[in-house]
């Protein structure tokens, strides 16, 4: 750049290193069956709210909303989920088919002038609860219509001044806009198509009379089909685009979907999955259900047992404890920490009414340490609340929730926080800059803060990156290396108290 003559002020970024952030710890997925949302995508929420506008109201038939609800009642803020449904016939499974109608032009041999079908910003989406949209076209006196939408009764969206071809007005294609388009329909113009819609006077809304169909999946003797369109999610690694850190799937307690999420999880190497027991199964055989899962398993963690909730479609009901779970998770790392463990009494279950099966303290530690099974349970004096926090590891080093999480939050750290060093000249310079400008401060952050077991820094944590772990044929191979141990924070899970007798402290004598 040219420089004025006197004084030039230049702004650099000197020596400054870029420092560490924290990583997200408790953006949870969620695998669910619901009413509605469009097949194999994935949906950020982060509200209830956000839940039904996407993928409906509660299901009987389901527990995915329940599920989310509970996340967002104890304290989750961020999720991602999908739904499962199934969109092609096989065998005897039905598939979902979305809702349409074909609204014709105006006048004598009118052809096809627009086609409206249940779905979602540009997307169909699939299900009987189409059948609950109506549209109602009315014409304009400048040669425009407007398109009117109603769900199960209620006007919800309406269109105005859109025409055929979009001359001199809205194209009636802006309603299929990914970002500002219907959440109720998308539209199609047939290639035959050459005016408006004529003006639906009677009814003055017609409804969707067409397809509006829900897939077979819920019905009984289809677990074995509707566990194989949930695992789907997991096969195709719907979630490997979004930053999640908890992966569930509340709809079922089957083997083979939870030892394949496990797989997922540890691939990822930044999530962890939780899951849960029968609805039925007592202490006994939820321990027999952890038994065979349990082993090299330290990207998961099963709950037991089911919880009773109050049912907004009347009366109350039996879920899963997976949702409200990761909810305590997401609290407790907002509260204390990503190191405490979502256990104890600060892990109280909001809004759950009822466990299914009570156990008492002999139980709960066979449970535990039998069958790497956590339970929520009612304590006297503090309600119902997450007791335990084991993985599903039998490596000592892996035992607890919270060093899991620990270990994900801090390699996430440190992966996306050192993505400065890319590219930059591979020497002493580099190597002190991470040792003591990036990583040093973030572990001391840590320390400060209880993330680490007793001891000074220098015991509980240690950085290497010289000489030694970058040799020359590792820096002639474009190779840096930086080493990471830390020391981490356990929680005082079996508690000790001794109360015993002694001699008395008073004595007497005679004068």
């Amino acid at each position: 750049m040219s420089m004025n003559v006197g004084i030039n002020l230049l702004e650099v970024d000197g020596k400054a290193t870029p420092s560490i952030q924290a990583a997200p710890t408790s953006v949870a997925g969620f695998i669910v069956r619901s009413k509605r949302g469009v097949p194999g995508k994935v949906r950020q929420v982060t509200s209830f709210a956000d839940f039904r506008d996407y993928f409906g109201d509660y299901d009987k038939a389901a527990f995915g909303a329940y599920a989310v609800r509970g996340f967002f009642d104890n304290g989750g803020s961020l999720a991602y989920v999908t739904r499962a449904v199934a969109t092609a016939a096989s065998g005897s499974v039905t598939a979902a088919t979305p809702a349409t109608r074909d609204f014709p032009s105006a006048g004598a041999g009118a052809t096809t002038a627009i086609t409206v079908t249940a779905g979602y910003r540009g997307s169909p989406d699939p299900g009987a609860w189409g059948k609950g949209i109506s549209v109602g076209i009315t014409s304009n006196s400048d040669g425009t219509y407007n398109l009117a939408v109603q769900y199960n009764g209620v006007q919800v969206e309406l269109w105005e001044k859109i025409k055929f071809g979009g001359v001199g007005a809205e194209n009636p294609l802006k309603i299929n806009d990914e970002v500002a388009g219907s959440k109720y329909i998308v539209v199609a113009i047939p290639s035959a198509a050459t005016a408006n819609p004529a003006p639906t006077a009677s009814p003055a809304f017609a409804p969707l009379n067409s397809g509006g169909a829900d897939d077979n999946l819920d019905a009984s003797g289809r677990e074995s089909d509707r566990v194989a369109e949930l695992q789907k999610a997991v096969d195709n690694r719907v979630f490997d685009g979004v930053d999640v850190q908890l992966l569930c799937c509340p709809e079922t307690h089957d083997a083979a979907l939870v030892n394949a999420a496990l797989t997922y999880c540890a691939d990822r190497g930044d999530c962890m999955f939780v899951g849960h027991t029968a609805e039925n199964a007592d202490a006994d055989a939820a321990k027999a259900y952890g038994q065979p899962l349990r082993g090299d398993k330290r990207y998961g963690a099963i709950y037991f047992p089911f919880i009773r909730v109050s049912d907004p479609l009347g009366g109350f009901r039996w879920i899963p404890p997976t949702g409200h779970v990761l909810g305590v998770y997401a609290r407790t790392e907002r509260e204390r920490g990503i190191w405490k463990a979502p256990a104890g009494n600060a892990a109280s279950v909001n809004n759950a009414l009822d466990v299914k099966f009570a156990i008492n303290d002999v139980k709960h530690t066979d449970l535990v340490k039998n069958g790497s099974v956590n339970a929520v349970r009612f304590i006297a004096g503090q309600g119902i609340v997450v007791d335990s926090s084991r993985t599903l590891s039998t490596n000592p080093l892996w035992l607890y929730v919270n060093v899991r999480l620990l270990f994900n939050f801090v390699k996430s750290s440190l992966k996306y926080g050192l993505r400065w060093v890319v590219q930059e000249p591979n020497d002493p310079t580099l190597w002190s800059k991470v040792k003591y400008n990036s990583v040093t401060p973030f572990l001391m952050g840590l320390w400060r803060r209880g993330a680490f077991g007793p001891g000074a820094p220098d015991k509980v944590f240690s950085v290497k990156v010289d000489g030694e772990n970058n040799p020359p044929a590792n820096i002639q191979q474009g190779i840096f290396n930086v080493e990471v141990y830390f020391y981490p924070s356990r929680p005082a899970e079996t508690v000790i108290i001794t109360v015993g007798q002694q001699e008395g402290g008073a004595s007497a004598s005679d004068r």
